[in-house]
C-alpha cells in the first residue's frame, strides 16, 4: 500500500503508524491461522487488537472474516451441507440482535472482559475432546451464541465448530466458510443499521488487504508442509495469553 495514501488516513482517524503496523501483523497472522485451520482470524485478532486499537473491534475483523471466508468458500464449496448450518443461521438472527444491544450499552471495560471470556471459551472449544449431538435445538442454540459472540467480538466460530468436530477437516472448513459468509454479512448489516460502521472503517480496511492476502497466501502455499496441530496449539497459546492480558 502506497504510504502517501495510508498516512493521511491514519491522521484522519488519529491512529499512529506503529499501531497500524501492529494491526497489520496481527491480521496477517489471523488470516494465516484461519486458512490453515478453518477459523481463527478473530480469535487471534480480537484480544490482540483490542488493547492496541479498540475502535477496530468488531467491524474490521468482521469485514476480513467475511473476506477470508469467501476465499475459502471457493475451494471447499463441494463440502457444504445446508442441513449442517441452516438452523444455526436462523439462531444467528436473535443472537446478532442481542450482540448489537451489548455493543450499544456496555462500556469498554465490560467489553474487554466479555471478549476475554469469549476467547477463552473459543480456546476451550478447540481443545475439547467431547462432542455434542447435532440436532435442530443444538444448532439453533449454537447459532444464538455465535450471533452474540460474532457481533461483539467477531468470534462467531467456536459454538458452530464444537458441533462440527466429527466432520472431516475439509468439511469443517467448507461449512464454517459458508456459515461465516452468511453470518458475517448479517452482522455487517446489523452494525451498519446500528450506526457502528463509519467511512474510515472501510478506508482503513482497504489498507489492511495486503496483510490479509499475504497471510492467506502463505497458509495456502505452505499447507502441505505445516502440521495443523502445531499451528492450532501455537495460536491457542497466543490467544490465551492475550485474553488473560485483557483480564489483568
Amino acid at each position: 500500500m502506497n504510504e502517501s495514501l495510508v498516512s493521511p488516513l491514519l491522521v484522519w482517524i488519529d491512529m499512529s503508524p506503529v499501531s497500524w503496523l501492529g494491526c497489520s501483523v496481527i491480521l496477517l497472522l489471523g488470516a494465516f491461522v484461519q486458512r490453515a485451520t478453518g477459523f481463527g482470524l478473530a480469535v487471534v485478532g480480537a484480544p490482540l487488537i483490542l488493547p492496541l486499537e479498540p475502535r477496530l473491534v468488531p467491524v474490521v475483523l468482521v469485514i476480513f472474516g467475511l473476506m477470508v471466508s469467501l476465499m475459502m468458500l471457493r475451494q471447499y464449496r463441494r463440502e457444504i451441507r445446508v442441513d449442517a448450518i441452516g438452523m444455526a443461521l436462523i439462531g444467528r438472527i436473535p443472537g446478532t440482535a442481542l450482540g448489537i444491544w451489548l455493543l450499544l450499552v456496555a462500556p469498554l471495560a465490560v467489553m474487554e472482559v466479555t471478549i476475554a471470556g469469549i476467547v477463552l471459551f473459543a480456546v476451550a472449544v478447540s481443545l475439547a475432546r467431547f462432542s455434542l449431538p447435532v440436532n435442530r435445538m443444538t444448532l439453533f442454540s449454537a447459532g444464538i451464541l455465535s450471533g452474540v459472540f460474532g457481533t461483539v467480538s467477531a468470534i462467531g466460530g467456536p459454538p458452530i465448530a464444537l458441533l462440527m468436530q466429527r466432520l472431516p477437516p475439509d468439511s469443517v472448513r467448507g461449512n464454517l466458510a459458508a456459515f461465516f459468509t452468511v453470518s458475517a454479512s448479517m452482522t455487517l448489516v446489523a452494525l451498519m443499521l446500528a450506526g457502528r460502521i463509519e467511512l474510515w472503517h472501510l478506508g482503513l480496511a482497504i489498507t489492511f488487504i495486503p496483510a490479509i492476502l499475504m497471510g492467506n497466501g502463505l497458509a495456502k502455499a505452505l499447507s502441505r508442509h505445516l502440521d495443523p496441530v502445531i499451528i492450532r496449539l501455537g495460536s491457542l497459546a497466543l490467544c490465551t495469553a492475550a485474553a488473560i492480558g485483557l483480564l489483568i
